[in-house]
């Protein structure tokens, strides 16, 4: 049934056999679900109006444009949070809003909203101020926006506090109470790009569709779930980014990954992604964002250039701190781990506990929070959830212990005083399965069958058409048998690089990250092996070729 399956719709699409059973693999079933996949379904996007406040919104923001009030937007230093300004900076300009923006600094204020941020906007001559990608915490600071008299729209994604909703003239959050939007894991710039949706209708002029290579970004960067609405709205702005209108993100795509084949959701989110937050990271996000709404080429390449420098020093300091993360773990707990790990440091680069923290999920497989402890006795924490597990409500038991919270169920970010650490880190090992999602059904990828003759630049160009190959829909896992391995040596960083044939065929280089101290183990197993393998795109010596990511030997 799976063969005549694979035939009919590799027949009736004039595909590659390998890519019908690809899609089969994923739950494919018909041929419209097929045409979906590989062509995209706008049926996925859902009416805007049918989120809770977005008439409110619409509003809103019109009474801004018709009174002429200048519009502050405040938004996140992550990916996520940055482009969602550009967004609605360039959104709100192009229909003759005066718009400013501001963003936080992690090593200032901090995360979020701040009366000191409120000060400065008032200061500056905001009139209005809509938060994005924040705000749904906000409760005191939106408070104290309204006794100074601006008045706020919350744009936002995360879950509310539980401690009720900050007292803004409109909120617009998938997660509220009797809000019925059906997709719920839109990010922030998603929810963004919706309120321009319903903005733009109601004014009935056109919302120009790179406004998606935005949505793309923060949704790729913010690992939200691919939802059909998400999954449409990515794919839209990841075809058409080499291409962008806008010189920023097209300066930053050709800088990373030189040519168009090679632009993927992976791409993305290992590439381009880091360098956009990288400032960010290390002193403010300002260069990042003033690269998205760039509207010059040449500037636009020199910026990239800028970030770049910043994430080689993130990348430095990201590796210093992890290896001290790893070391106090082992001196915190030996080999008796607890259910979740709080790891605490003096002084801790705070630009960089976030990625310390998903390594250490990946390094020993249990949720983790990276703490780094002030002079002031103030510790900042950010925290990476496993399958399964739920920041957002375990933070919400031990509430009393911070200073300030927020997130959602995979990641979450805190502040508590050093004296209250020991107290967190007990609580939240005394009953860990009060923070266990139900059941989690951790689904395996399971290889595909492959022969090396069906692998050439076509099968990846199909391949790219079933973008974006993310979460549950990844870049598939092929497994091929009998595979000669024709030579093979370790590289620097512990890699192994490999030259790979299958009965005669041509010869495909492959790389096996990590694996270079099975090198001898891998020689012991004879002439013919079992080979497990992703396929990707690698700039050799200036020009695009194959090449085999080798996940497992046998």
């Amino acid at each position: 049934m799976f063969d005549l399956l694979a035939s009919s719709l590799s027949s009736t699409f004039n595909v590659p056999h390998l890519i019908a059973r690809i899609a089969i693999s994923r739950g494919v079933k018909t041929v419209s679900e097929f045409h979906a996949l590989l062509y995209g379904n706008s049926n996925s996007v859902l009416d805007p109006f049918s989120m809770l406040g977005m008439n409110e919104a619409v509003e809103w923001i019109l009474n801004v444009r018709e009174k002429k009030e200048t519009l502050f937007v405040f938004g996140d230093y992550d990916l996520d949070g940055l482009s969602s300004v550009a967004l609605l900076v360039r959104g709100l300009s192009d229909i003759g809003i005066s718009v400013q923006w501001r963003l936080p600094n992690r090593f200032g204020a901090g995360y979020g909203l701040s009366t000191a941020a409120i000060d400065e906007m008032i200061s500056a001559g905001a009139q209005k101020l809509i938060t994005v990608d924040t705000g749904i915490t906000a409760n005191a600071e939106i408070d104290y926006a309204n006794e100074k008299g601006l008045r706020t729209m919350v744009i936002d994604h995360h879950q509310p506090s539980g401690e009720g909703l900050p007292n803004c003239d409109v909120l617009l959050d998938p997660h509220q109470e009797q809000d019925f939007y059906q997709n719920k894991d839109l990010c922030g710039v998603g929810v963004a790009y919706k309120f321009l949706c319903a903005l733009y209708a109601r004014l009935n002029i056109p919302l120009s569709e790179h406004f998606l290579e935005l949505v793309a970004l923060g949704t790729l960067a913010d690992l939200v779930p691919m939802t059909p609405e998400n999954r449409y709205f990515t794919r839209c702005g990841l075809f058409s980014m080499w291409k962008s209108p806008f010189p920023g993100i097209a300066a930053i795509c050709h800088s990373q990954l030189q040519y168009p084949q090679t632009m993927s959701a992976q791409s993305i989110i290992f590439r381009v992604a880091p360098l956009l937050n990288a400032p960010g990271r290390m002193e403010k996000p300002d260069p990042a964002l003033e690269l998205l709404l760039c509207d010059k080429r040449e500037s636009a390449i020199g910026m990239v250039k800028t970030l770049a420098g910043w994430n080689i020093k993130r990348k430095n300091k990201e590796n210093e701190i992890s290896k001290m993360a790893v070391q106090r773990v082992r001196d915190l707990h030996g080999d008796n781990l607890p259910s979740v790990l709080i790891v605490d440091g003096k002084d801790w680069h705070l630009g960089v506990i976030g990625i310390v923290a998903a390594k250490l999920t990946q390094e020993f497989d249990r949720p983790a929070a990276v703490l780094s402890i002030q002079a002031d006795g103030l510790a900042s924490a950010s925290a990476r959830a496993i399958p399964g597990f739920n920041w957002h409500k375990a933070l919400f038991e031990c509430r009393d212990l911070f200073t300030r919270w927020g997130g959602h169920a995979n990641a979450a970010g805190f502040s508590i005083l050093q004296e209250n650490i020991s107290t967190l880190r007990e609580r939240l090992n005394s009953n860990p399965s009060e923070y266990q999602e139900p059941k989690v059904l951790i689904e395996k990828t399971l290889p595909i069958q492959v022969a090396f003759t069906e692998i050439d630049d076509n099968l990846m160009r199909w391949l790219s058409q079933m973008e974006p190959l993310v979460g549950k829909f990844s870049m598939p896992l092929f497994r091929a048998e009998k595979v000669t391995i024709c030579s093979m040596r370790e590289s620097p960083g512990g890699h192994l690089n490999l030259e790979l044939s299958q009965a005669g065929s041509l010869r495909f280089p492959g790389i096996a990250f990590g694996m270079g101290k099975k090198k001898n183990a891998i020689a012991s197993l004879g002439k013919e092996v079992t080979v497990d393998f992703e396929i990707a795109w690698n700039v050799f010596y200036g020009k695009p070729t194959l090449q085999l990511q080798v996940k497992n030997i046998f």
